[in-house]
């Protein structure tokens, strides 16, 4: 007879949601009247931005969420075109369209007060600062269009390539190999450090300007059309592919800061201009929980976890053990302007390093996070903005907490989240506290040998841990075992097998104790005992395998520490 096969069952469409519109972002001039502002660079410290005016200043402009403050530094510059900020924020590097790089103290920054770093160059543009391999990295306006590496001692000038057209804008790559350079034939191109070679990854753009990154894994830029388009787009560093993210800005956009994440900073001519980005926003507790339980699952007086039934993952009055990932809000923390946390488990700030995947662009790697020490606040690590929250995996991990350095009872855990200066925020953002119960304490699991219960004496296995009954199937066994934890935080389970056919069914007067390890104290008697004769059955000699398993119930939030289980196993047979 054929068989009929059970049909499939008609999908039932289910209609996509149709996701709302990004809300366009929201454009504020902060400072006008300017004369001619081109490049940018920011101090975070400060909340400032600092800028070159093409008139012959060296200015800054402090922003939100500080009051918002323009100030000319230092003047007598010849057509400055760009600046970059030194490691130690208190000097700056300038480049002169009239050939020279200049490095100059902000606190005196006249061009009389600034020393010469290199001269001789042809229309200098954008630079792109390594000070950890002292040098720089600057475009030539003027014919022939090259990229130079500028030794920042000696001013030596190495040409990287001479093949570009106009070139104007430059970055580099975190790895240093290759260069991306706009040029004013309206191509953004791609210039391999090693050996010159010149490739466009981008062309048809309008008047290309300096270039930024847009994203920590360097898969953009941003990149400023100057007139008639007057906008600011991404272009994809792999795909060359061109995103208009804001139009209509201020007349002649020159460059692109990013001081925070959602916001830009535009040196627009006459114009500074803020770009603010409408974001996710989130209400969600700072501290988001212990791995895959949320805080609210932890009770608030005994620190121990119960998740609801059908969770991802199934808790009951769990205790916490092992290495705990932190899982901190990222969204709500970046929405707040909060650039570093610090992870506080009983009020002592944790200094610890973790690890987590990375997408680098390519493919996901496995980076080390260290702790580190902003302005005066140890024990630091970096607030992951929004658009690059999914570059990480998993992207809410932000501590990993080794439970075994702590004492085996109540510990609290509590996030505060600072500035970019390493500052409280103001006002303070701290994270609800959670209180957890910890425990690495092992298990204890021991089975006592079998013993014979025949009157009036008692009767233990031989050395080769056989039981002699004699003719008396009615005589009693004896199991006894030990199962505990020194916090009763387990379960047990006690298995007796017997040959390669099992006890039968029923196999004994009653089932094998299991639970919770209180329900299990020391020297624990299987009872009611079996007989001989339960045991055996039909069989006038077995060979039987008891097991004893002592599970423990801590979590790390992701999965049971079965390092802590214990478990015994014994043999023995039962013959006349």
């Amino acid at each position: 007879m054929p068989v009929i096969p059970t049909p499939h069952p008609v999908p039932i469409p289910i209609p996509i949601p149709i996701p709302a519109p990004i809300p366009a972002p929201t454009q504020t001039q902060l400072q006008a009247g300017l004369g001619g502002a081109i490049g940018s660079a920011f101090n975070a410290a400060l909340s400032q931005l600092i800028f070159v005016e093409y008139s012959g200043k060296l200015s800054s402009l402090t922003v939100p969420p500080a009051s918002t403050t323009y100030k000319v530094l230092g003047t007598g510059y010849t057509n400055p075109e760009d600046v970059k900020l030194s490691v130690d924020g208190t000097h700056a590097y300038v480049t002169e369209r009239s050939g020279d790089l200049v490095k100059v103290a902000l606190s005196s920054a006249n061009r009389s007060a600034a020393t010469v770093v290199a001269t001789g160059m042809n229309a200098p543009q954008q630079m792109f600062l390594d000070e950890l391999h002292n040098a720089a990295y600057v475009v030539e306006y003027a014919s022939p269009g090259r990229l130079l590496k500028v030794n920042l001692t000696s001013g030596a000038l190495t040409v990287i390539t001479s093949a570009l057209s106009y070139p104007i804008g430059v970055v580099l790559s975190s790895d240093l190999q290759y260069a991306y350079v706009s040029d004013q034939a309206g191509h953004i191109n791609e210039v391999q450090i090693s050996s010159g070679t010149v490739i466009a990854i981008a062309s048809g753009l309008t008047n290309p300007f300096f270039l930024t990154w847009a994203d920590a894994a360097q898969d953009s830029l941003y990149v400023p059309q100057r007139d008639p388009s007057n906008s600011i787009v991404t272009v994809s560093v792999t795909s060359g592919k061109v995103n208009t993210v804001v139009s209509g800005v201020p007349f002649r956009p020159s460059s692109v800061t990013v001081p925070y994440s959602g916001q830009l900073l535009v040196c627009c001519d006459s114009v500074i201009e803020e770009v603010m980005f409408g974001g996710i926003t989130s209400t969600a507790p700072l501290l988001m929980g212990i791995g895959q339980i949320p805080a609210n699952y932890i009770n608030t007086s005994t620190g121990l976890a119960t998740t609801p039934s059908g969770s991802p993952y199934q808790v009951t009055d769990a205790p916490f053990g092992g290495t705990l990932p932190i899982m901190v809000n990222y969204q709500t923390a970046d929405g707040a302007n909060a650039r570093y946390y610090q992870v506080l488990v009983d009020g002592a700030i944790q200094t610890g390093s973790w690890t987590v995947y990375q997408w680098n662009g390519t493919t996901n790697q496995l980076i080390t996070v260290p702790s580190a020490t902003i302005g005066s606040s140890t024990g630091c690590y970096p607030v992951h903005p929004v658009a690059d929250l999914f570059n990480y995996q998993p992207p809410a991990l932000g501590y990993e907490l080794n439970s075994v350095a702590l004492t085996n009872g109540l510990h609290t855990i509590e996030l505060q989240f600072l500035d970019a200066a390493g500052n409280k925020l103001t006002p303070n953002l701290v994270s609800q506290t959670l209180l957890i119960e910890v425990n690495n304490q092992p298990c204890v699991a021991v089975l006592d040998a079998p013993v014979l219960n025949t009157s009036p004496t008692t009767t233990g296995a031989d050395s080769c841990g056989v039981l002699h009954y004699g003719k008396n199937t009615a005589t009693t066994v004896s199991l006894a075992f030990t199962a505990s934890q020194p916090a009763n935080y387990a379960t047990f389970s006690l298995a007796l097998v017997r040959g390669v056919t099992g006890l039968g069914s029923p196999p004994l007067p009653a089932a094998l104790p299991s639970g919770p390890v209180t329900a299990a104290p020391g020297d624990s008697p299987v009872s009611p005992a079996p007989t001989v004769g339960d045991l055996l059955g039909s069989c006038p000699t077995a060979g039987f395998a008891a097991d004893l398993y002592v599970a423990a119930t801590m979590t790390n939030g992701n999965g049971r520490q079965s390092q802590y289980d214990a478990q015994y196993l014994m043999g023995f047979v039962l013959t006349a």
